[in-house]
């Protein structure tokens, strides 16, 4: 939405008006700045986010121990979707995985404890 003279604003709801084939009313345009606003948030943080990532995955390839980190984070901001959902998968099957183990280390340990007394 345009803030400059009263003119070139009402000749932008004009061409938005035309476009849609009808007037907004205040409300729902006031709705749809908020939507146009909330969207534009959202990119902003995501390049941030972006940013932020690529920054870190350049350090990472500083370090060769890191490198690993580095090929995680590279996939990450090329498939974010994707990789999330492999993450999450991944920390279900560690988790489990884990709880598992204990379990069977408990057992184990009260075998061994039974064994020797």
């Amino acid at each position: 939405m345009s803030k400059g003279n009263p003119a070139e604003r009402l000749e932008d709801e004009l061409d938005r008006a035309k476009a849609r084939g009808r007037w907004l009313s205040d409300d729902e345009q006031a709705e749809l700045d908020r939507e146009v606003d909330a969207m534009a948030l959202q990119l902003e943080a995501k390049q941030r986010r972006d940013r932020k990532l690529m920054i870190l995955t350049g350090v990472c390839l500083l370090i060769p121990p890191l490198w690993p980190l580095a090929l995680g984070l590279t996939l990450f901001l090329l498939y974010p979707d994707t990789m999330a959902r492999i993450g999450l998968a991944a920390a279900i099957t560690f988790l489990v995985s884990g709880l598992l183990l204990a379990g069977v280390l408990g057992l184990a340990m009260v075998w061994l404890v039974q064994l020797l007394f």
